[in-house]
């Protein structure tokens, strides 16, 4: 795993896997660079840097929704079977369940309670649903809520689920041409 923000490598490693070249046709350079770097052999690993440095996303809904995109999907560091695979566990697991457990409790006119299918679907979702909300008091220490101007929108952030997967499907069907103001040649 890598994150671009703070990226850390021993001269002598980035070196010998060609330096940043190594991943320079990619819109996600970081974790391009981090899989080339394993696949030398070499060991990667991930820390959190709460306590060194940090860091803020994206100014506004506009600018995320624009930005964030670039290498979500991380489509130039992963074979194209895998980012299909992991955007249909993304969608079952994040995307889907509170789309269906709101339709099954808007469209439901009576809750059967038996073991059938409609019922077993809606239980699961809901379970996935509810770890997606008890992984935000996983996560929570790794954000500095002091500072954010509506903080108490974290603890909603699932709600935001389904559209984050639209938009991880969305960019992984284009190649992005241009990012934080830059334009890029992809040809």
């Amino acid at each position: 795993m890598a994150n671009g923000q703070c990226f850390l490598c021993r001269r002598s490693v980035l070196s010998e896997v060609g330096g940043y070249s190594s991943a320079k046709g990619s819109f996600c350079d970081d974790v391009t660079l981090a899989r080339n770097i394993a696949a030398q052999g070499f060991k990667v690993g991930f820390l959190d840097g709460a306590e060194v440095l940090q860091v803020r996303m994206y100014e506004g809904m506009a600018e995320t929704w624009q930005e964030w995109g670039r290498s979500l999907d991380l489509k130039d560091a992963s074979p194209t079977a895998q980012v299909w695979s992991d955007l249909w566990l993304l969608s079952a697991t994040q995307g889907l369940p509170l789309l269906i457990v709101l339709s099954y409790l808007l469209f439901s006119l009576s809750v059967d309670v038996s073991l059938s299918s409609r019922f077993l679907l809606f239980g699961l979702n809901l379970f996935l649903l509810l770890i997606r909300f008890a992984l935000l008091l996983a996560i929570a220490p790794s954000y500095d809520l002091s500072k954010a101007k509506v903080g108490w929108l974290f603890w909603l952030s699932p709600l935001a689920d389904p559209f984050a997967v639209l938009r991880i499907f969305l960019s992984a069907i284009r190649t992005p041409k241009k990012w934080r103001g830059r334009v890029y040649d992809n040809g």
